[in-house]
């Protein structure tokens, strides 16, 4: 059965670059396998929950009056789903890869419909449960998703604090990745696994920062650097048409979490690489917290811009 709702209100939406203020209708488009925000015609995000699809993701995903961020499904690699969550091998079963002709991993990702709340201002609340089972039938993984979107600033900006809680399956669970390099059978592309971004392409120019420093030395087009958190600003004909950032908690795997980045003419594309250091091992039953900041904004990040809302966010004391 498919349902539909809206919800419609209007909007102030302050223009960047001197343009002034717009007015637009802003609507909530709701049905039984997604939920998205407009502004006028604009689909500002979407959020997928269609089980037919291989996992729940944010596509498209950009700011108020901006340009969408995200890449859904590229052709190098279908499996990359915008803005989404996987683990590479639990047990040593693979739930990050598709095969091409069935669109499966050998793990599959399933989840129960999950429960929206949404509000007139923009804000929603999303809760699901995720179960990761093996093709033998062996639940491997649970998880109980929360995600919090806030209402979009007057600037167009807003954040989508991920949160995510891990319970070990009855044989436990080894959560690994492909070997880094410098590791036996180590690999270029090697400790990718998590939360993760697949970013649009050309004709936007793109460049990486992290709170700390700009990112400009890639090698082999990677760079891993290790900070709390990560952007990516994006410019059509030298303008900025908007930015997002991921900012990790510490407790994910400490102040200075490792990242994943590529920048290539074919991808782009950011991923929180908590098991790049070391796999994960849970006993039986063990558990494992998540907690994740993607921040969507019209203007350009600033290291310092970056790292003062990492430190707002995750460090109690600062707030």
């Amino acid at each position: 059965m498919y349902l539909s709702c809206f919800c419609r209100r209007l909007v102030l939406v302050v223009g960047l670059g001197g343009l002034g203020a717009t007015v637009a209708w802003s609507d909530w488009r709701r049905d039984d396998r997604t939920l998205a925000w407009l502004a006028g015609d604009q689909v500002v995000w979407q959020f997928s929950f269609d089980a037919a699809r291989g996992k729940p993701f944010f596509h498209p995903l950009g700011a108020v009056g901006g340009a969408s961020l995200t890449n859904f499904r590229p052709e190098d690699h279908p499996w990359h789903y915008g803005l989404w969550f996987s683990w590479k091998y639990i047990n040593g079963v693979n739930y990050w890869e598709e095969e091409r002709t069935t669109g499966k991993a050998q793990g599959a990702t399933r989840w129960t419909p999950p429960t929206i709340t949404s509000r007139p201002d923009g804000s929603a609340t999303v809760r699901m449960d995720l179960t990761y089972v093996a093709r033998t039938g062996q639940i491997d993984l649970t998880e109980v998703r929360v995600l919090e979107i806030s209402a979009p600033a007057a600037d167009g900006s807003y954040t989508i604090d991920w949160q995510a809680r891990f319970t070990a399956g009855p044989a436990g669970a080894v959560l690994d990745r492909t070997p880094m390099p410098g590791e036996p059978k180590g690999q270029p592309n090697g400790g990718y696994a998590g939360l993760s971004l697949r970013m649009a392409g050309a004709p936007l120019a793109i460049a990486f920062l992290t709170s700390e420093v700009p990112v400009t030395e890639f090698t082999r087009d990677r760079a891993r650097p290790a900070a709390p958190a990560v952007a990516c600003n994006f410019a059509e004909e030298g303008r900025a048409v908007g930015g997002v950032a991921i900012l990790s908690d510490p407790a994910n795997s400490g102040e200075r979490a490792p990242w994943y980045l590529i920048h290539s003419a074919q991808m782009r594309f950011v991923c929180a690489a908590l098991l790049a250091p070391k796999p994960l091992v849970l006993r039986a039953g063990g558990t494992l917290a998540l907690r994740y900041r993607v921040a969507v904004s019209r203007a350009a990040w600033t290291p310092a811009g970056l790292q003062a809302a990492w430190r707002q966010w995750a460090l109690p004391a600062a707030r």
